[in-house]
């Protein structure tokens, strides 16, 4: 039994096809809501699509999309209106945080990569739709669309480094 009704609610996870991503989509599914799965690998967002589909006979959207690349944004939220007509909640899963020994080694291509995936993306993402939003609904407090945006930290917390000059 669902824990909350989302029936005719479509949800769009991106980040979407495994990880927390994944367990968002399968919860939302499980509450009855449609999905749309974005990540950037269309066969996992597929493999996704299709257990959503099996388990809980949900309809789910797959979509490769680099949410780091407004193009992709846009794309995908076309790709959504489309074949669901509304975006009722968006969840802006998709993230990176890559490993590198110093900050004196992480490059500009690096830094560039991650502020797009991790900022640029999702606020292109959360501006994107508005446009649809307003026509499809006039909001009030049980029909307004809902956005989610959420970072994590790493598993384990980070070490200080100290160094000592006592000998």
């Amino acid at each position: 039994m669902a824990d909350v009704d989302l029936s005719g609610k479509v949800a769009l996870i991106s980040g979407g096809s495994r990880g927390l991503g994944r367990e968002m989509v399968l919860a939302f599914a499980e509450d009855c809501a449609d999905v749309i799965i974005a990540s950037r690998k269309l066969d996992n967002c597929e493999k996704l699509a299709n257990e959503v589909s099996e388990r809980f006979g949900r309809r789910a959207l797959p979509v490769a999309a680099n949410v780091g690349v407004w193009d992709q944004c846009d794309a995908l939220t076309e790709a959504a209106y489309a074949e669901f007509g509304t975006v009722d909640i968006l969840v802006n899963n998709a993230g990176m945080s890559p490993l590198y020994p110093s900050v004196d080694q992480v490059t500009e291509a690096l830094y560039d990569k991650v502020f797009s995936t991790n900022l640029k993306g999702p606020f292109r993402l959360s501006a994107e739709p508005r446009p649809h939003w307003a026509v499809s609904a006039i909001p009030t407090k049980s029909s307004e669309p809902r956005c989610i945006s959420h970072r994590t930290r790493a598993a384990t917390p980070p070490v200080p480094y100290f160094e000592s000059t006592e000998e």
